[in-house]
This record gives structure tokens, C-alpha cells and sequence, in this order.
């Protein structure tokens, strides 16, 4: 302090290491549907035909103005730090093409980190979503990353605290170094959204998309 006087205090503190409550690595084939993750119970998804499984990747078919769903119900965690790769085997045209990883499932709530691919660029959101209507709370354009068909994207997202929630999300390129620093960072108190919840994944395609499926 400004005396010269000095002090000091020690606190126990107890590490926890974080639990792994879903994860898949798709190593299984399945022509209609998911299935059931390796961790996290069975998929549940909007309209199983438009999924299958094979050769270490789950799919999904996307037609013009569509958005395929697919959520892991059976389990449920507050502080989550999601973590997925996606690719596409067609360029974004018209609107584009929109996936997310999903957090804090409750009923029709959620929290998503949006990826939105067009034929120029490549932007993420994090956005709450209550009953069907969405809210972007930051939106942050990728700097350099026009998407080129068949490449992969690393998606990490991150829901921390109850009361208010800490947000934050990053996109790279698979076979690069995962940047350092978050892309999009918010924060949000839904009341309804500061408990656990299920997670999954979001995908739709513009209905402006001219080569669809």
C-alpha cells in the first residue's frame, strides 16, 4: 500500500477436469439417420432421411430454403465448450449456407455459434434463439476466408456462467494453427437460458441458393 506495508494470503484451490458429456466420431455406417452418438444418447432430428452416416463423417442433405436439425436431448450441460468440424461439397450461392453448433437446449431456447458461407466471404454469429425467432447478439466476418468446396472448418463455441452468460466462438481452417483469440465474444441474461440444456447442430440453405441440393 501506499505505507510500504505488505500481506499475503493463501486459498486452497481444487482443479476439476472437464467431463466429456457428448462426442461423436461418426465411425459407424447408417444409410437413415445418425443413430446414436459414441457419448450422449440417440440423435434426434428433423426428418432422419436427410442424414447418414459412412466413412467417419455424419451428412446431411440440404435443399433450398430447408434447415435439418439434429440435437442430442438426453443430456444436458450449462458450461460448455463445443467443439466441431464441417464441410461442404458445393459453394455457397445466393444467401448461402448456414450451420451452427448449438448449446443450452432448453424446449425451444438455445444459444448458437452461426457460421454463414457465401460465395464471398465467411461470417459467424452468436445467437439466442427463443421459439423460432433469432438474435444476433455480434456477428464478426472471417478475415481471408473464402470457403473453397470440400475444405473443412474448425468451430469452437463456448457458454460460460449462469445469471448473465459469456459467450464466444471462433472459425479456422482445418490443417491451420486455431487462432489464439475469440472472433465473436457476447454476453446474454435469458432468463430462460441460464441453466444447462441439451446440444447439437443447426444447417440450412438459403432459399436463393441457385444449386441446390
Amino acid at each position: 500500500d501506499d505505507d510500504g506495508a505488505t500481506d499475503t494470503t493463501t486459498r486452497s484451490v481444487t482443479a476439476i477436469a472437464p467431463t466429456v458429456f457428448a462426442a461423436d466420431a461418426f465411425n459407424r455406417t447408417i444409410t437413415s439417420g445418425w443413430g446414436s452418438a459414441d457419448t450422449g444418447g440417440a440423435w434426434t432430428l428433423s426428418g432422419a432421411s436427410n442424414f447418414a452416416v459412412g466413412g467417419g463423417v455424419g451428412t446431411v442433405w440440404l435443399a433450398a430454403g430447408s434447415g435439418p436439425t439434429a440435437f442430442l436431448n438426453s443430456v444436458s450441460g450449462r458450461d460448455v465448450d463445443l467443439r466441431t468440424s464441417l464441410s461442404y461439397d458445393k459453394a455457397g450461392t445466393g444467401g448461402g449456407i448456414y450451420s451452427a453448433g448449438v448449446v443450452r437446449r432448453v424446449g425451444t431456447y438455445d444459444y448458437r455459434a452461426k457460421v454463414r458461407v457465401t460465395a464471398t466471404g465467411t461470417t459467424v454469429s452468436l445467437v439466442r434463439t427463443e421459439n423460432g425467432t433469432e438474435t444476433a447478439l455480434a456477428t464478426q466476418t472471417i478475415a481471408g476466408l473464402v470457403y473453397a468446396p470440400g475444405e473443412v472448418l474448425n468451430v469452437r463455441m463456448q457458454a460460460q456462467g449462469s445469471g448473465t452468460t459469456s459467450l464466444r466462438a471462433k472459425v479456422w481452417r482445418s490443417g491451420t494453427t486455431e487462432p489464439g483469440t475469440w472472433t465473436a465474444m457476447a454476453s446474454d441474461s435469458t432468463a430462460a437460458l441460464q441453466a444447462a440444456g441439451g446440444v447439437g447442430l443447426f444447417n440450412y440453405l438459403s432459399g436463393s441458393a441457385t444449386n441446390a441440393p
